[in-house]
């Protein structure tokens, strides 16, 4: 597990006062039928060091899901019935590419190794993003109508 916690510039800046978790060592796993990854999420703000862990032992536990029931996820997947600390109100996710445009991969030695978003959603935001067309447009409509995925005290987007 991975945690990056912003240093004392980035935190002066709300918009940039997040912090990344993200697992490590899944990349060689087969964690998402698309390509090989590593799960990530943001969280608005600096955690305390009880937070932080929780959070990361959520994230690979839940990386650790298609490892044991031979189920790789999918980019665009939407989960049910997840918890995640510090976002109790949320029951859902969508994994997503990190960078669904460019798509963002690791420098070498692991250039095929991407990140997998985890994006905690309201049972309203999940609906209106597997009635989209396109789930990555239905993502991105989200983040136009003002959702911040890393605000665990965030309202939905619809």
């Amino acid at each position: 597990m991975v945690v990056y916690l912003p240093d004392e510039i980035e935190q002066l800046d709300p918009a940039d006062d997040l912090t990344l978790l993200g697992t490590a060592g899944f990349g060689s796993e087969v964690l998402c039928a698309d390509f090989p990854c590593e799960l990530a999420m943001e969280v608005m703000g600096k955690l305390d060091e009880v937070s932080a862990m929780a959070l990361a032992k959520a994230l690979a536990e839940l990386a650790s899901v298609p490892l044991e029931n031979g189920l790789p996820f999918r980019d665009g997947q939407i989960l049910t019935n997840v918890s995640l600390p510090l976002f109790p109100r949320f029951s859902m996710v969508m994994l997503i590419d990190w960078d669904s445009v460019y798509g963002f991969r690791f420098p070498a030695p692991v250039t095929d190794v991407g990140l997998l978003r985890v994006v905690p959603l309201f049972a309203v935001e999940a609906d209106f993003v597997e009635s989209s067309t396109d789930r990555h447009g239905g993502y991105r409509a989200l983040i136009n109508r003002g959702m911040i995925p890393a605000d665990p005290e965030r309202e939905p987007a619809l």
